[in-house]
This record gives C-alpha cells, structure tokens and sequence, in this order.
C-alpha cells in the first residue's frame, strides 16, 4: 500500500527554533504533496477504468498503466502493492456509488414498491454506463480480483439497503428476507450479465424491457 506519515507526530518533532513563517511554508509544502498524491491515486484508478473500456480487463496490468501515465511501474506500485489491490478499489468504489443511490431512493419514495423497482433501474443503468466498473465489481469479462468479493464492507452495505427495503415491503423473519434478497439478486445480476453476454444479438434496449418486466413481475409476486 502506499506510505503515510503522521503529520501530528512529525510537526512535534520540528526543533523549537523553527519559526511560524517556516511552519506555515512546510505546512503548506506538505498539503500540496499530499494534494499531488491524490491527484496521481485518482489517474492510475482513471487509466485502469479507461484501457479496461477500450482494451477489455485482460489488457490492464500496472506496467501498461505507468506507461499510459509516464510513470515507472514502481511508482504506480507505491500507491497499489497489486492490480488486486487495484481492481479492489475500483469494485468497492462501484459499490459505494450503489449504495448511495439506495440510500437516496429509499429516502426519496415511501412505498416499498416504488423503492425496489428504482434500486433495480438503478441497478442495469450503473452497469450499461460503465460496464468496466461492474466488470470488476462481480469478476466478469477477464476482471477477475483474487481478493473475495464477500469479504466486502461495501458490498455488504449494498445487501444491508437492500434487505431494509424487502423488509420494509413485507416484514419477515431474517431468514426469509435473506432469501427473497438472494431472489432479487439473481434475477437482477443474472439478467444484466446475459443481456451483456447477448448484446450482438438482442440490442440492449430489448433487454431492458424484459429486465422492467421480470422486475415488475418479482415484486408483484411479493404482494
């Protein structure tokens, strides 16, 4: 992972000589830097995304990154010790976006119904406008993360919204809500992965329709 330093610790330790004016220039000396290494984590997280979307996952390694970047690979490695560690990220980021849209559905409608088409539109467009970050997110198309996917916080928290939702919808014991979300799952992941899979042969406008109504259909049957 890449190197951190106490900032608290290492201001302690200036002599006491050292004036306000040259505080103030290392203060600011030290944000910049820390400024510029954000900057550089964001491009290669950015690169990665970009050579995935034209080159395909198979393609993306941290050599082809530094060079894409002008950078040395050790230096891409001082950020991401691996491409797992940096497929990880990318994942838990889609992740996070999901779950913040959950969130806003759920405080934006009150009828349970209503909420879990929304998630579920929500759902297929993330994963039609970037596909190389729901790639990675489930190990699809070459992007495969050897770093396990239910180990994740972030996916987890994903589950946790949609489960509230379900619950919401039809209180039930935890087993039965854990099963229904498993039933949501799959039909909403199973039908975006065919409907990539197949996208030469049905257009994705097509898949669209059937994926509205299989939903329509899955929460009618919850009634």
């Amino acid at each position: 992972m890449g190197k951190s330093y106490n900032l608290n610790t290492f201001l302690f330790s200036l002599p006491l000589s050292f004036n306000s004016v040259n505080l103030l220039c290392l203060m600011e000396t030290l944000e910049r830097k820390q400024r510029n290494r954000e900057q550089t984590r964001t491009g290669i997280i950015l690169t990665a995304k970009d050579i995935a979307r034209r080159e395909g996952w198979q393609a993306v390694s941290i050599r082809k990154i530094a060079d894409a970047i002008d950078y040395s690979a050790p230096i891409v490695y001082e950020y991401f010790d691996s491409k797992d560690i940096l497929l990880n990220e990318i994942r838990n980021e889609g992740f996070q976006y999901l779950r913040q849209e959950y969130e806003r559905i759920k405080n934006l409608y009150r009828d349970p119904e209503k909420r879990l088409f929304e998630i579920s539109l929500i759902q297929w467009q993330f994963a039609m406008n970037q596909p190389e970050i729901y790639q990675v997110m489930y190990n699809l198309n070459g992007a495969y993360c050897t770093l396990s996917l239910f180990d994740s916080s972030e996916m987890e928290g994903v589950a946790t919204v949609v489960r509230e939702i379900l619950f919401n919808f039809i209180p039930k014991a935890k087993e039965s809500i854990q099963k229904l979300y498993f039933e949501w799952w799959s039909i909403s992941h199973g039908m975006i992965t065919l409907a990539m899979l197949l996208r030469d042969r049905q257009s994705l406008e097509q898949s669209e329709e059937v994926y509205r109504e299989s939903m329509r259909r899955f929460i009618r049957g919850l009634r």
